[in-house]
């Protein structure tokens, strides 16, 4: 007997959970609302310590798409990621956090936009941490568009996993997931190499934002060992994620892996001289390097002279 699943290929859904249960049932009836038929749900816990298990073990047996994979210890959110990812069988792989709400046409607008991409991002609604609308998508933020070169994410990345929708065939080919850098920029990065990126401008997500998702002590002075320290650690990072953009890039994309290379010389290196052909070069390519910044051209040239200084 021919059904509708039949029509639509299996898209799996990618839960990463960790002491989620205060949301997250919301979460999971937005993606069991979804439109689209064809759907596995892939729920990967994080050795949850609160009643996360128990919502998921209530919600398993009503609902025979969902899956729940446990680990018996905590490993964070990027290999938490990973672990739900490997085993997606579908064609395309929706990532999803435990905190937002998704709109009924997520999954099924992003398919029919995905074309032959390796990947598809949509807008979001930033709310508080009540779920109420901020006034603001990240689209006003963020310049929010197609993309097909690995410059463009090679130093900012502003697409974000909640709103994706990637080729599972393109997916596996890019783990392990670097410990360094957020699982959604490497899959963003790594998305321009193999077949770019699509953007639709619908807000398909409700984007929880927590008053506590602040890194650092707020308010808080740094004397100028903390500042040294901090610096250093920037550039140790900025070095091995350039080192990482630059092997990954292939030979044959020879006028990115040249600037790479050349941006990784002046990362590793010190001195003003270094600090002005890192800037010539953020001023060369700063349409390619600064294409997620939503600026100005002349906040973005203030950018680029700022680049004289940044490691030096």
């Amino acid at each position: 007997m021919h059904t509708q699943q039949d029509s639509f290929p299996l898209i799996s859904v990618v839960i990463a959970t960790y002491n989620g249960a205060k949301f997250l049932a919301t979460q999971l009836d937005s993606v069991l609302a979804q439109d689209y038929p064809n759907l596995e749900i892939i729920i990967s816990d994080d050795n949850s310590k609160d009643e996360t298990l128990a919502i998921l073990e209530n919600y398993q047996p009503q609902y025979p798409a969902i899956r729940i994979i446990r680990s018996e210890q905590n490993q964070g959110y990027i290999k938490n990621f990973e672990q739900g990812c490997k085993q997606a069988k579908g064609v395309f792989v929706a990532l999803c956090d435990q905190d937002d709400r998704w709109h009924p046409e997520k999954v099924s607008k992003l398919y029919a936009a995905i074309g032959d991409k390796a990947l598809v991002y949509a807008d979001s609604v930033l709310c508080n941490e009540n779920m109420e609308p901020i006034g603001v998508n990240i689209s006003d933020r963020v310049t929010c568009k197609d993309f097909s070169s690995p410059l463009e994410q090679a130093i900012f990345c502003r697409i974000y996993g909640h709103a994706m929708l990637i080729r599972n065939e393109f997916l596996q080919q890019i783990f392990p997931f670097p410990s360094i850098i957020p699982h959604d920029w490497w899959i963003s990065y790594t998305a321009t190499l193999h077949g770019g990126i699509k953007y639709i401008p619908d807000a398909l997500a409700w984007y929880r934002q927590h008053s506590n998702n602040v890194f650092g002590a707020v308010g808080g002075k740094r004397n100028k060992t903390q500042k040294s320290q901090i610096a250093q650690q920037e550039k140790r990072i900025a070095i091995e994620r350039m080192q990482l953009f630059y092997a990954q890039c292939p030979e044959n994309r020879t006028k990115e892996k040249q600037v790479l290379k050349s941006l990784l010389e002046t990362y590793q290196g010190a001195g003003i001289f270094n600090g002005i052909r890192r800037m010539i070069i953020f001023f060369q390519y700063n349409e390619l390097l600064l294409a997620s910044k939503k600026r100005s051209k002349i906040r973005k040239w203030l950018f680029c002279f700022k680049m004289l200084v940044k490691f030096v």
